[in-house]
C-alpha cells in the first residue's frame, strides 16, 4: 500500500507490519512484525514532511484485526447507499425489506476474509481513479447487490421458485464480485472516451470470475461469474439456459446490472427507475433478459402500470389459437403502441390479416427475422383494449418524455 497523507486513518493502532520499511540508505526503520501505533505513524508522517521526494511503501500483514477493519468500512458503504434510497418513491415498497435482509445476512455475506480483501482492494482502486472522472464501480457493484436481493425476494410471486438462504448469501457475494475484473485495472482507462471506457469495461468483466477463483469460491459461483463475463462477450445463450444454478445466478445478476448502469447512469446520462424497467421489459420480451427476474426485480420498483402492461403481453401472446406465433411489434416499451403479428404467418387462421396493416421487416426485431408478417385481428385488439383503459397513464407518460425531449433540444441550442 503506496504512503499518502491519510496513512493515519489507514493504519489504526495495532496493524502489524509484513516486510520491513527501510530509510533512505536502507537501513531498517522499522522491522518486520511491528504493531503500528500512533508513535510509528507521526514519526513516518515526520519524515515523509522532512523528505517530500523519498518515496516508501507500507506492507500490512493480513489478520483478523486487518479485515475487520476493511469489512466494517464496506459495512459502512452498504448503510449509506441503503439510507439514500430511502427517500426515493420508488424504493418505498422494498427498502424496508432490504433493509431487514442486510441486518440479517451481511455477516454471513461478508464472513470470508479473503473476499473481504479482494474488495477492500477494489474500493481502494476506485476511491483513487473516480478523482479522475471515472464513475464509482465499487458503489455499482453494491447497487447491484441490493437489485439482486431484490429480484431474491419477489422472484416466488413471479416464477414459482424459490430460494434459500445460501442462495441470497451467494448471489449477493457474487454481485459485489462481478466487476471486479474491471475494477482491478481501471487506472488504465482514464484518458480513454466515454464509449472506449465502456468496452474496456466489459472485456474485464469477463475476468472477473478469475477473483473468485483466486479466494477458492464454491465452483457454483466461480461458473455462474463466468457465465455472467460470458454474456457481455456476446454469448446471450445463458439467458436460454435455466435448469442449473450456476445460470440463474448469472441471470439475476445480468438483470440486476443491467438495471443499475441505466440508473446509476455510469455510462451516460441516468435513466429514472420506471423508463430503466420499461426497457428490461423490452430486453425480456427480444429474449435478451430472462422475464420471470425481470417480473421480480419490477414487481418491487416499478409502478402497477408497467408491470400490468407486461404481464398484459403474456396473457395475449397464450391467447394465440394456433400455438405459439403471437410477437407483439414494435416492443419499444409502454409509450409505443403495440401490434400482434402472426410470427408463423398462418394464413390458415380466421384471425390472420394480411392487409395494407401488413408489416415488412428488413432486420431481425421483436423476435421476428425479416420478412412481410400479418397482423393478429382478435389479440391486436385485445390490447387495444388494455391501451384504452390506460389511456390516461399512457397519454401523460408521453406528454412528459415530448416535454422533456423538447427541453433538453432547447438547451442544447443554447449552450
Amino acid at each position: 500500500m503506496k504512503y499518502n497523507a491519510d496513512v493515519k486513518k489507514l493504519f489504526p493502532h495495532g496493524f502489524q507490519l509484513a516486510e520491513p520499511i527501510n530509510n533512505k540508505t536502507g537501513g531498517i526503520l522499522y522491522p518486520k512484525d511491528t504493531e503500528l501505533n500512533t508513535d510509528c505513524v507521526e514519526r513516518l508522517l515526520q519524515l515523509k514532511e522532512k523528505n517530500p521526494n523519498y518515496d516508501f511503501r507500507i506492507s500490512i500483514k493480513k489478520g483478523k484485526k486487518v479485515a475487520n477493519y476493511f469489512r466494517d468500512h464496506i459495512k459502512r458503504d452498504f448503510v449509506k447507499i441503503i439510507e439514500s434510497k430511502k427517500n426515493k418513491q420508488e424504493f418505498r415498497k422494498s427498502i424496508g425489506r432490504l433493509e431487514k435482509t442486510f441486518e440479517l445476512y451481511i455477516d454471513d455475506i461478508l464472513d470470508n476474509d479473503e473476499l473481504i480483501y479482494v474488495l477492500f482492494r477494489g474500493r481502494s482502486i476506485d476511491e483513487v481513479t473516480s478523482k479522475s472522472g471515472i464513475p464509482c464501480f465499487f458503489y455499482h457493484s453494491i447497487n447491484v447487490t441490493i437489485f439482486a436481493l431484490e429480484i431474491l425476494q419477489n422472484v416466488f410471486m413471479t416464477t414459482g421458485t424459490r430460494y434459500h438462504k445460501q442462495d441470497l448469501i451467494n448471489v449477493a457475494i457474487l454481485g459485489l464480485l462481478h466487476d471486479m475484473g474491471s475494477i482491478e485495472n481501471l487506472g488504465q482507462i482514464s484518458e480513454l472516451t466515454t464509449e472506449r471506457q465502456k468496452k474496456y469495461y466489459f472485456k474485464g468483466i469477463s475476468r472477473s470470475f478469475l477473483s473468485a477463483k483466486d479466494i477458492n469460491l464454491e465452483s457454483e459461483l466461480v461458473s455462474a461469474l463466468k457465465k455472467f463475463g460470458d454474456y457481455y462477450q456476446g454469448n446471450k445463450e445463458v439467458v436460454k439456459e435455466d435448469e442449473d444454478i450456476q445460470s440463474k445466478y448469472a441471470n439475476i445478476l445480468i438483470t440486476a446490472d443491467t438495471m443499475d448502469l441505466m440508473v446509476s447512469g455510469i455510462f451516460g446520462d441516468p435513466v429514472p427507475i420506471k423508463a430503466a424497467t420499461d426497457q428490461l421489459y423490452v430486453l425480456a420480451n427480444n429474449k435478451e433478459l430472462r422475464r420471470g427476474f425481470v417480473e421480480a426485480l419490477a414487481k418491487g420498483l416499478a409502478p402497477g402500470y408497467l408491470f400490468d402492461f407486461y404481464r398484459e403481453l403474456e396473457r395475449v401472446k397464450k391467447m394465440c389459437r394456433l400455438g405459439d406465433y403471437a410477437r407483439p411489434y414494435p416492443m419499444l416499451g409502454f409509450k409505443s403502441p403495440v401490434l400482434v403479428l402472426c410470427g408463423g404467418c398462418r394464413t390458415d387462421c380466421q384471425e390472420y390479416s394480411k392487409s395494407s396493416r401488413a408489416v415488412n421487416l428488413v432486420k431481425p426485431s421483436s423476435g421476428l427475422e425479416p420478412g412481410v408478417y400479418g397482423r393478429c385481428k382478435l389479440l391486436s385488439g385485445e390490447l387495444v383494449k388494455f391501451y384504452k383503459s390506460y389511456y390516461a397513464d399512457i397519454k401523460e407518460n408521453v406528454i412528459l418524455h415530448k416535454a422533456k425531449e423538447k427541453q433538453r433540444k432547447n438547451d442544447s441550442r443554447t449552450d
